[in-house]
């Protein structure tokens, strides 16, 4: 027995109201909670709704739907990251390596432009701040208006990238004698390369995660 448009409707706003404000999760749950209302009600027809749903609920765990979001947001920040890293190493794979090598080139040589090479670095530093401050941005933003578990984890994007920058902060005090050696500037160039293209990978795999999310839920605004 296939339920009726207002059940559905009173099943997503029962999940709602209980803590799950994620759509993609809420229709998920929404068809787990839909397939055992379909049973019993196909075996009691006079089955009282609002109760089966609170019994379901019940038996679904102890603690609610709090272990299930904190899963599946454990298990899609987890592929966030690993496509995002995926993303990453394909920088150094043909054909994309070329680009890798042309950022790391352009960075190798844009420091000639500079007699200091203290106020190079501090350039790059200082673009890598502002980018960390696009993240932060672009995370609040996306924060509020995200209704899927998938778009929202730029916070968490952010964080890491926070902590890269960080580390090449505190790595950045550098002697007179190691700004003069080609090889240490050589080695922070490539750190920076890498930054960047971590940034822009992680850019990507969001874009291309809303992709996905438009054409699974088309009628729903992103």
């Amino acid at each position: 027995m296939e339920l009726t448009k207002e059940q559905l409707l009173q099943l997503h706003n029962y999940i709602y109201v209980s803590g799950i404000k994620f759509y993609d999760v809420r229709t998920e749950l929404v068809d787990h909670f839909a397939n055992i209302l379909e049973q019993r009600l196909a075996e009691n027809p006079d089955l009282n709704f609002k109760a089966e749903i609170e019994k379901i609920h019940r038996n679904f765990s102890d603690r609610g739907f709090s272990k299930l979001l904190k899963q599946k947001t454990k298990s899609v920040t987890y592929k966030f990251f690993k496509h995002s890293l995926q993303h990453l190493m394909s920088f150094f794979k043909i054909p994309k390596i070329l680009i890798t090598g042309l950022l790391f080139v352009v960075l190798l040589k844009a420091q000639l432009f500079f007699s200091n090479k203290e106020n190079f670095f501090l350039t790059l530093m200082l673009f890598s701040v502002l980018l960390m401050l696009i993240i932060g941005f672009r995370a609040r933003k996306r924060n509020k208006q995200e209704q899927f578990l998938s778009l929202s984890l730029t916070l968490g994007f952010m964080q890491v990238f926070h902590i890269l920058v960080m580390m090449l902060q505190f790595s950045y005090s550098r002697s007179l004698e190691s700004l003069a050696n080609t090889t240490h500037n050589t080695i922070f160039i490539a750190c920076f390369t890498l930054l960047f293209l971590f940034f822009w990978s992680g850019e990507y795999v969001y874009q291309q995660n809303k992709l996905m999310v438009e054409k699974q839920y088309p009628n729903i605004f992103i």
